[in-house]
């Protein structure tokens, strides 16, 4: 079964261009759609120290993480890895980067000769340069072709999981 790994950040975020407070990030919302298409486990990155709800606050906190290349810790990882093939991993980009939760996860797992799947939310970066980041950071891995979805647009993004992914998740499911 494959499984989605994803960080999502919660609280306040863009949304249509407006600051708006949210229950779920968007990047969750991605994270559950290809969960449902692929029929995969989804696993839940959350740091040990809350991010901030206000959505300036949380920039400011990632942006001083990256510079000082600090990883945050955390929670418990209760997925074994060591059986999975493919790796869904979802993140928003802030700051055009990976965030320092997904590089705290890669130095925590092994997923050395695993085949990844990257999606990421943004506002207009794309992946900036993560799928670089990604690269370096699992160079014994088979890091594929990502998804991009503008968070504003994360409640449409159905459509876009399944051209990604063929309509029920054909092209990227375990080999076992």
């Amino acid at each position: 079964m494959p499984v989605v790994v994803y960080f999502s950040h919660n609280g306040e975020t863009l949304l249509d261009g407006k600051h708006q407070q949210v229950s779920f990030g968007n990047t969750e919302v991605v994270a559950k759609a290809i969960a449902q298409v692929v029929d995969g486990e989804l696993v839940q990155l959350i740091p040990k120290q809350a991010y901030p709800v206000d959505y300036q606050a949380t920039l400011a906190r990632a942006k001083q993480e990256m510079k000082f290349e600090q990883s945050p810790e955390i929670g418990s990882i209760k997925h074994d890895f060591q059986n999975e093939d493919v790796i869904y991993l979802g993140y928003p980009i802030w700051w055009g980067a990976l965030p320092m939760v997904i590089q705290t996860f890669l130095q925590q797992v092994d997923l050395r000769g695993k085949s990844v799947y990257p999606f990421c939310t943004h506002e207009g970066s794309g992946f900036g340069r993560s799928f670089q980041e990604l690269q370096e950071l699992l160079p014994e891995s088979d890091v594929q072709k990502g998804l991009a979805v503008r968070g504003s647009r994360v409640t449409c993004a159905q459509c876009a999981v399944n051209n990604w992914l063929g309509k029920k998740g054909e092209k990227y499911v375990s080999k076992r």
